[in-house]
């Protein structure tokens, strides 16, 4: 388990999104989240707050489906720089109705109120804590307008297959390209599942390649601690936090109710 803290994270993770051009050149491939979160921005009645915005990589699409302000909060100051950059491109009228905030998303209190709040890609389960889990439903429960919706997406566990990997195996590997140097790099993950903390510690391998597609040089680890969240036990922390569940998804398409079976889980709850 972590040693020193940060905004609820602890040293590795603070490592692991302390370079937001690193970050958008790993994660280049991830973008089916993205027409549903342009979904949710056009359906929201008034502004937007979305927490761990990372580098705008959803707070943008929305401000380009929806005329109302949106604001993006993120712990880290390299992300929000990436995303001030990617804002300072937009056109005028996009880039007037972004704001770019730095801050911990368990104890931001702008003194406002916002029609939908969007916690989105796994983000909740950075929050390994009891006790940090309570105040950022706190931070949610306090900045919804009267009607508005929090929407989250996680990982819904299939203890089998967190448990079933072969610790010495290298698996779902991605090319990526260094956004410096332009070298490609190869990176691959496992993981270590221990039941009773509920932690799924999440091993990220990174490997310069060639040409060939031939690994060269020293492979490097990073380390992500993870929360993992069962279904009944994230309707504990529902209701139990004030707020009531209005929508529940096996996907991003809202067509197939919630089961359980593992994948994606897909909420949109209000405040009682």
């Amino acid at each position: 388990m972590s040693g020193e803290r940060h905004g609820g994270l602890d040293a590795d993770a603070l490592a692991y999104y302390a370079d937001g051009d690193w970050y958008d050149a790993e994660y280049v491939h991830i973008g089916g989240d993205i027409p549903y979160y342009k979904r949710v921005a056009a359906e929201s009645a008034g502004p937007i707050l979305e927490l761990a915005c990372g580098t705008g990589r959803l707070t943008i699409p929305m401000a380009e489906t929806t005329s109302h302000p949106i604001t993006g909060l993120d712990l880290m100051p390299a992300m929000i720089a990436r995303a001030e950059r990617k804002r300072a491109a937009l056109p005028r009228p996009w880039a007037e109705r972004l704001r770019f905030l730095q801050g911990d998303m368990r104890h931001l209190r702008l003194g406002e109120r916002f029609s939908s709040v969007v916690l989105a890609f796994n983000t909740l389960m950075h929050l390994t804590e009891d006790e940090d889990l309570a105040a950022l439903f706190e931070t949610v429960r306090v900045h919804l307008a009267p009607g508005g919706i929090f929407h989250l997406d996680l990982h819904t566990p299939n203890p089998t297959i967190m448990s079933d990997r072969d610790p010495a195996g290298r698996y779902d590997p991605q090319q990526m390209i260094d956004p410096r140097t332009k070298q490609r790099w190869e990176v691959s993950e496992n993981n270590r599942y221990d039941p009773r903390t509920q932690i799924n510690t999440m091993c990220f391998y990174y490997r310069q390649i060639d040409g060939r597609g031939q690994p060269v040089g020293t492979e490097r680890q990073v380390v992500l601690r993870l929360r993992v969240i069962f279904p009944r036990e994230l309707d504990r922390w529902i209701s139990s936090s004030g707020f009531e569940t209005v929508g529940d998804f096996d996907d991003l398409g809202r067509a197939l109710p919630f089961s359980g079976r593992g994948g994606r889980r897909v909420l949109m709850l209000r405040a009682r």
